[in-house]
């Protein structure tokens, strides 16, 4: 703290604590992460990839509309709304580390990662 407080301009003064938990992150590293937390945020990563590309292809369907095009989001977009809303990551510097994490994981599992059953597609019988 006492290098924070000799290099805090006075315009970040009330920022030291966020400052301090960014420095002692890039030192060692996020926080251990539970396994299941882990798995928890790429599944969550997996539900919002997939449901990214069923809203492209549903409207796809509408082509005649004027609505404004949808896209997938990234990987490392998906990876950052994990790391805040799954693994409750609060600082800057966390997030990041986090959400590198998590793309590297999930690049890594991708083609083995679990597709959901269309469940309109099998009641139709195709």
């Amino acid at each position: 703290m006492a290098v924070i407080n000799a290099h805090t301009p006075d315009a970040t003064k009330a920022r030291q604590a966020e400052r301090l938990q960014t420095a002692m992150t890039a030192l060692i590293g996020p926080a251990a992460r539970d396994g299941q937390d882990i798995e928890r945020a790429l599944l969550f990563m997996r539900r919002q990839r997939q449901r990214d590309v069923c809203d492209v292809e549903m409207q796809a369907l509408h082509l005649c509309s004027g609505a404004p095009r949808c896209a997938t989001r990234t990987i490392l977009e998906l990876a950052t709304l994990a790391a805040r809303e799954v693994l409750g990551c609060a600082t800057t510097g966390e997030v990041q580390l986090t959400a590198r994490l998590l793309c590297r994981m999930f690049r890594s599992q991708g083609i083995s990662f679990e597709v959901w059953p269309d469940q309109a597609r099998e009641a139709l019988g195709r």
